[in-house]
């Protein structure tokens, strides 16, 4: 599905509003990690979270670069692959931001001993989300950020590291396109096994010159529930958005426990 040319000015104002911010609270993560004493919450908010934000920031800069919301004309292969790498350095990225935040908490308040175990450290694990101050722990128990987490993050973080890597459609397609695309495909193998090269290039150009560009991405087609297709550069925004928004709170409250 296209975006209106409407939308996608407007995801692309936003863009830059969220790059702005994400910067801003990079920053500000800087100066807290620096004031800290202690070697672990140095790390984990110098090297860990400050360094995740660079790099979300860097790859929605790169994806809005190399596949703007205004696309018309397929993406050549090679852009394309690069597009699902800085997606995936995204969503690893987004990921992996939450336990920083929480070594950082932990390592703050010596919570070491009490929590015994390194696989109970989580900002979504009850073993750490004890010891929160009543607002990073009401945040995080509240029904929208557990289902952005559960049925979002926490689904397409595990396919990408662990079953099929996040992946963005090559085109959408009519039937009859996608026809003339499977028709293709077998010639394909036949021209592989035979190894005619040549006429191989000519069958992957006659494939990327069928259908419009796809701006969904997804991690599965056949696992007995797989994920819906969610629009790329607003959920790119959103994921952001949630970065900065808790990022923030956690900021102004995780020298405090409960």
């Amino acid at each position: 599905m296209a975006y209106t040319e409407e939308q996608a000015s407007h995801l692309v104002s936003e863009q830059g509003t969220v790059a702005s911010l994400l910067k801003e609270l990079m920053l500000q993560t800087v100066v807290q990690g620096q004031e800290s004493s202690h070697t672990g919450v140095r790390e984990h908010l110098l090297h860990g979270v400050a360094r995740r934000i660079n790099v979300l920031g860097r790859a929605i800069e790169n994806i809005f670069g190399k596949f703007p919301p205004s696309t018309s004309s397929l993406l050549e292969r090679d852009a394309l692959y690069d597009v699902q790498i800085n997606l995936h350095a995204f969503v690893m990225n987004l990921y992996g931001v939450f336990d920083n935040w929480a070594w950082a908490f932990v390592f703050r308040h010596g919570l070491e001993s009490e929590i015994r175990d390194r696989r109970g450290v989580g900002l979504f694990h009850e073993r750490t989300t004890r010891y929160l101050p009543p607002i990073l722990r009401d945040y995080l128990s509240s029904s929208t950020t557990t289902d952005w987490h559960e049925k979002y993050l926490k689904s397409f973080r595990d396919a990408l590291a662990h079953r099929i890597p996040l992946y963005i459609p090559p085109a959408e397609i009519t039937p009859e396109e996608g026809d003339r695309y499977n028709r293709l495909e077998s010639e394909k193998v036949e021209l592989i096994r035979t190894m005619q090269w040549d006429r191989l290039e000519e069958v992957w150009d006659q494939q990327a010159e069928l259908g419009r560009p796809s701006f969904v991405f997804l991690h599965a087609f056949s696992e007995d529930d797989p994920p819906r297709p969610i629009l790329l550069h607003p959920q790119l925004l959103c994921d952001a958005g949630a970065i900065v928004e808790f990022g923030t709170i956690f900021l102004k409250h995780w020298h405090e426990r409960a």
